[in-house]
């Protein structure tokens, strides 16, 4: 089973934003079989909207669509809350997705992201955070070491490894894995140098490919990590490029 990692999707037309009917399309035009999707980057702040596409677009492809949902505690904790108890009651999200550089929090926040994280962690449901040096402080991953010490059974996906932005968190991200063995690194974005030394320091178990579409075209991030990934043996590929995923999900 193939997945890709990182999508997202949007309950609006505007570019570069992507509905189900155009991911899907992507997705046979590369051969990948599932793609796991969260609410576009949204600027206007509207994130339910997005949930609900997901939730609808994995209700009627639920072979194709993983749905995770996003909430914004910067809108409100207690709306949050509201939204991410829809996202898991109703919904039936395999997951959350907090992105505290698009929302302006520090991931590890007491007020605004603990509680969201409490109530994630008491569902079963995994966790994935935005890791990238385009908000060094509010994403980085010694926040998330932290997050691990506190719920240490909770499964995380690193989402771009630390290399959204410049310099890079790559080798923190991959030092910090080691420990931390409920890590599952994303490599969208990712240095393919940087994935490679994953790969070497962590095993390929703990890898997972993504796109970031519609950020990055599909196609294209397809076939570069086909190309980075061409040396890893059967096994090791099929791990990386949705194995491990599905293990992690239950699907």
């Amino acid at each position: 089973m193939r997945i890709d990692a990182d999508c997202h999707i949007s309950s609006r037309a505007e570019r570069p934003g992507i509905g189900v009917d155009e991911m899907l399309r992507q997705l046979d035009a590369v051969g990948v079989d599932r793609a796991v999707c969260w609410p576009m980057v949204s600027y206007t702040r509207e994130i339910a909207g997005d949930n609900r596409a997901i939730y609808e677009g994995a209700k009627a492809h639920p072979d194709r669509i993983v749905p995770f949902g996003g909430v914004n505690p910067k809108l409100g904790l207690a709306e949050a809350q509201d939204e991410l108890k829809r996202c898991i009651q109703e919904y039936g999200v395999k997951g959350i997705k907090l992105n505290g550089a698009r929302d302006g929090y520090y991931i590890d926040d007491p007020q605004l992201s603990l509680p969201l994280i409490d109530t994630i962690a008491e569902a079963g449901i995994a966790l994935a955070f935005h890791c990238g040096a385009n908000d060094f402080e509010a994403t980085h991953p010694y926040r998330i070491a932290k997050i691990s010490e506190m719920y240490p059974d909770l499964p995380i996906m690193v989402v771009h490894m630390g290399g959204s932005g410049m310099p890079s968190l790559h080798d923190a991200v991959i030092d910090l894995a080691v420990k931390y063995a409920t890590w599952y690194l994303i490599d969208s974005e990712a240095d393919y140098r940087k994935v490679l030394q994953a790969v070497d320091v962590l095993g390929a178990h703990r890898l997972c490919y993504g796109s970031d579409t519609p950020f990055c075209p599909m196609r294209y991030e397809w076939a570069l990590r086909n190309v980075i990934y061409a040396d890893l043996d059967d096994e090791a590929r099929e791990q990386v490029f949705g194995g491990n995923m599905a293990r992690m999900l239950g699907l």
